[in-house]
């Protein structure tokens, strides 16, 4: 289940991509242009994914792909293969 982070209201895209960076400021990207939508200056948490959801708001949701760091020292960076 995901938590709502920032009440945004944004409308239905149509023809254009709602985009989160990592400082949780939200662009909208169309036609090779962007523009800035919410310049919330909000701290992201390590451990969750943030987007917009369906209400058109900014949402975070518990990354279940990443691992902790014991776990990813078993593995090649960026892979699913064990370390020899």
């Amino acid at each position: 289940m995901a938590e709502l982070v920032k009440k945004l209201g944004l409308p239905q895209p149509d023809g254009f991509l709602y985009f989160v960076e990592k400082d949780c400021t939200v662009w909208k990207h169309q036609g090779g242009q962007k523009t800035l939508i919410s310049d919330a200056a909000i701290e992201r948490e390590e451990g969750y994914l943030y987007f917009i959801d369906l209400n058109g708001d900014l949402a975070k949701k518990s990354n279940i792909q990443q691992r902790d760091k014991d776990t990813n020292d078993l593995f090649k960076p960026g892979t699913q293969v064990p370390r020899d």
